[in-house]
């Protein structure tokens, strides 16, 4: 019977864990780590283009225009093209 009980404590205390909220912030706070905020997806994608400038290559400026085909840079991507197809 003791372990009855002891199975029925531990499922309980399952249960509570699961049906309480937890945030990531709350996790963060809870072991002592400061969360960073998150990247500036915008400063993302500028530094990617200025590594694809520095790189170069047909290759570089057809993957950015892939990855971020509705960007702005990706007219500058295509004149870059087209300079490097000539």
């Amino acid at each position: 019977m003791p372990f009855l009980k002891l199975l029925t404590l531990y499922a309980l205390a399952i249960l509570a864990a699961m049906c309480t909220p937890v945030t990531a912030s709350g996790v963060a706070k809870a072991i002592g780590v400061n969360m960073q905020k998150p990247p500036d997806h915008e400063a993302a994608v500028r530094s990617e283009f200025e590594r694809v400038r520095a790189e170069n290559t047909v290759e570089a400026y057809e993957r950015f225009i892939r990855r971020h085909p509705d960007h702005p840079l990706v007219e500058e991507a295509r004149k870059a093209l087209l300079r490097l197809r000539k």
